[in-house]
Protein backbone atom coordinates (compact mmCIF):
# COMPACT_ATOMS: atom_id res chain seq x y z
CA UNK A 1 0.00 0.00 0.00
CA UNK A 2 2.80 2.41 0.91
CA UNK A 3 4.61 1.66 -2.38
CA UNK A 4 1.55 2.63 -4.47
CA UNK A 5 1.25 5.89 -2.55
CA UNK A 6 4.94 6.67 -3.23
CA UNK A 7 4.54 5.79 -6.92
CA UNK A 8 1.55 8.13 -7.26
CA UNK A 9 3.35 10.85 -5.36
CA UNK A 10 6.43 10.56 -7.62
CA UNK A 11 4.25 10.49 -10.74
CA UNK A 12 2.42 13.65 -9.64
CA UNK A 13 5.72 15.31 -8.68
CA UNK A 14 7.34 14.51 -12.05
CA UNK A 15 4.24 15.67 -13.96
CA UNK A 16 4.21 18.91 -11.95
CA UNK A 17 7.89 19.55 -12.62
CA UNK A 18 7.40 18.93 -16.35
CA UNK A 19 4.41 21.30 -16.48
CA UNK A 20 6.26 24.04 -14.59
CA UNK A 21 9.31 23.58 -16.83
CA UNK A 22 7.17 23.77 -19.95
CA UNK A 23 5.49 26.95 -18.70
CA UNK A 24 8.85 28.46 -17.81
CA UNK A 25 11.01 27.50 -20.79
CA UNK A 26 8.74 26.96 -23.81
CA UNK A 27 8.31 30.18 -25.83
CA UNK A 28 4.62 31.05 -25.73
CA UNK A 29 4.23 34.81 -25.67
CA UNK A 30 4.50 36.60 -29.03
CA UNK A 31 6.42 39.80 -28.37
CA UNK A 32 8.09 42.77 -29.99
CA UNK A 33 11.72 42.39 -28.92
CA UNK A 34 14.76 44.63 -28.81
CA UNK A 35 18.00 42.63 -29.01
CA UNK A 36 21.21 44.50 -28.07
CA UNK A 37 23.27 44.39 -31.30
CA UNK A 38 26.54 44.32 -29.37
CA UNK A 39 25.75 41.46 -26.99
CA UNK A 40 22.88 39.71 -28.83
CA UNK A 41 20.98 39.67 -25.52
CA UNK A 42 17.34 40.57 -25.00
CA UNK A 43 17.23 44.17 -23.76
CA UNK A 44 13.49 44.83 -23.76
CA UNK A 45 10.21 43.44 -25.00
CA UNK A 46 6.55 44.32 -25.37
CA UNK A 47 3.84 41.66 -25.48
CA UNK A 48 2.02 41.62 -28.81
CA UNK A 49 -1.72 41.32 -28.25
CA UNK A 50 -2.76 42.73 -31.65
CA UNK A 51 -0.92 42.39 -34.96
CA UNK A 52 -0.63 46.16 -35.47
CA UNK A 53 1.77 48.71 -33.97
CA UNK A 54 3.48 51.97 -34.90
CA UNK A 55 6.91 53.51 -34.46
CA UNK A 56 6.83 57.28 -33.97
CA UNK A 57 9.99 59.37 -34.16
CA UNK A 58 11.07 62.95 -34.61
CA UNK A 59 12.90 63.40 -37.91
CA UNK A 60 16.45 64.57 -37.22
CA UNK A 61 16.53 67.32 -39.86
CA UNK A 62 13.08 68.92 -40.04
CA UNK A 63 12.12 68.04 -36.45
CA UNK A 64 8.57 66.93 -37.18
CA UNK A 65 6.97 63.61 -36.28
CA UNK A 66 7.08 60.61 -38.60
CA UNK A 67 4.85 57.59 -37.92
CA UNK A 68 5.52 54.20 -39.49
CA UNK A 69 2.64 51.70 -39.20
CA UNK A 70 3.31 47.97 -39.21
CA UNK A 71 1.36 44.75 -39.36
CA UNK A 72 2.87 41.55 -37.96
CA UNK A 73 2.20 38.61 -40.28
CA UNK A 74 1.59 35.05 -38.97
CA UNK A 75 5.25 34.10 -39.62
CA UNK A 76 6.39 37.16 -37.54
CA UNK A 77 7.46 39.11 -40.64
CA UNK A 78 7.07 42.87 -40.22
CA UNK A 79 5.00 44.49 -42.96
CA UNK A 80 5.14 48.29 -43.21
CA UNK A 81 1.63 49.36 -44.25
CA UNK A 82 1.64 53.16 -43.90
CA UNK A 83 3.94 56.15 -43.54
CA UNK A 84 2.72 59.46 -42.09
CA UNK A 85 4.77 62.68 -42.10
CA UNK A 86 4.46 66.47 -42.24
CA UNK A 87 7.38 67.66 -44.41
CA UNK A 88 8.79 66.84 -47.85
CA UNK A 89 12.26 67.84 -46.73
CA UNK A 90 15.40 65.73 -46.90
CA UNK A 91 14.87 62.04 -46.26
CA UNK A 92 11.13 61.90 -46.83
CA UNK A 93 9.42 60.53 -49.97
CA UNK A 94 7.64 62.93 -52.30
CA UNK A 95 5.38 60.29 -53.84
CA UNK A 96 4.13 56.74 -53.46
CA UNK A 97 5.75 53.67 -54.95
CA UNK A 98 4.14 51.11 -57.24
CA UNK A 99 0.80 49.92 -55.84
CA UNK A 100 0.90 52.48 -53.01
CA UNK A 101 -1.39 55.48 -52.53
CA UNK A 102 -0.19 59.02 -51.76
CA UNK A 103 -2.67 61.15 -49.78
CA UNK A 104 -2.50 64.66 -48.30
CA UNK A 105 -4.94 65.44 -45.47
CA UNK A 106 -4.87 68.75 -43.56
CA UNK A 107 -1.15 69.30 -44.16
CA UNK A 108 -0.16 65.74 -43.27
CA UNK A 109 1.12 63.37 -45.94
CA UNK A 110 0.38 59.65 -46.01
CA UNK A 111 1.68 56.81 -48.10
CA UNK A 112 -0.90 54.07 -47.76
CA UNK A 113 -1.36 50.55 -49.08
CA UNK A 114 2.32 49.80 -48.52
CA UNK A 115 3.57 46.22 -48.64
CA UNK A 116 7.20 46.44 -47.54
CA UNK A 117 8.23 43.28 -45.66
CA UNK A 118 11.28 42.60 -43.49
CA UNK A 119 12.01 39.91 -40.89
CA UNK A 120 13.69 42.49 -38.62
CA UNK A 121 15.43 45.84 -38.70
CA UNK A 122 18.06 47.74 -36.73
CA UNK A 123 17.11 50.76 -34.70
CA UNK A 124 19.59 53.29 -33.28
CA UNK A 125 18.54 54.99 -30.06
CA UNK A 126 19.97 58.44 -30.76
CA UNK A 127 21.68 60.40 -28.03
CA UNK A 128 19.63 63.51 -28.76
CA UNK A 129 16.47 64.82 -27.15
CA UNK A 130 14.13 63.84 -29.96
CA UNK A 131 11.09 61.60 -29.71
CA UNK A 132 11.15 57.85 -30.31
CA UNK A 133 8.23 55.73 -29.22
CA UNK A 134 6.36 52.49 -29.74
CA UNK A 135 2.60 52.90 -30.18
CA UNK A 136 0.26 49.95 -29.67
CA UNK A 137 -3.15 49.20 -28.19
CA UNK A 138 -3.86 52.93 -27.80
CA UNK A 139 -0.74 53.50 -25.67
CA UNK A 140 2.55 55.24 -26.44
CA UNK A 141 5.79 54.00 -24.86
CA UNK A 142 8.90 56.20 -24.82
CA UNK A 143 11.74 53.93 -26.00
CA UNK A 144 14.39 56.36 -24.79
CA UNK A 145 13.28 55.73 -21.20
CA UNK A 146 13.85 51.97 -21.58
CA UNK A 147 16.69 51.53 -24.07
CA UNK A 148 20.22 52.92 -23.81
CA UNK A 149 20.94 56.02 -25.88
CA UNK A 150 23.72 55.62 -28.42
CA UNK A 151 23.15 51.86 -28.77
CA UNK A 152 21.77 49.89 -31.70
CA UNK A 153 19.12 47.20 -31.30
CA UNK A 154 17.66 44.54 -33.56
CA UNK A 155 13.88 44.98 -33.65
CA UNK A 156 11.79 41.90 -34.45
CA UNK A 157 8.82 39.82 -33.34
CA UNK A 158 9.39 36.44 -31.71
CA UNK A 159 7.90 34.18 -29.08
CA UNK A 160 9.38 34.47 -25.58
CA UNK A 161 9.21 32.06 -22.68
CA UNK A 162 8.57 33.25 -19.15
CA UNK A 163 12.27 32.65 -18.40
CA UNK A 164 13.35 34.79 -21.39
CA UNK A 165 11.03 37.57 -20.25
CA UNK A 166 12.91 37.73 -16.95
CA UNK A 167 16.06 38.73 -18.88
CA UNK A 168 14.58 41.86 -20.47
CA UNK A 169 12.67 44.98 -19.48
CA UNK A 170 8.91 44.89 -20.10
CA UNK A 171 8.17 48.09 -22.02
CA UNK A 172 4.46 47.70 -21.23
CA UNK A 173 5.20 48.38 -17.56
CA UNK A 174 6.64 51.87 -18.17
Amino acid sequence: MRIKFMQRFLLILIASILMISAFTFIPLHRSIVFIDSGTERLAAYSLLTQPYFKIKYTHSIHLSDVIESFEVLPDNTLKMVELEYEDFNIGMPSNAGEGEIFVEEDGTYFIKNMDRRVPEFRILIGDVDAGLSLMKNGNEYDLKKTLVRGKTYTFRVQRLSFFQQLKGVNIDEQ
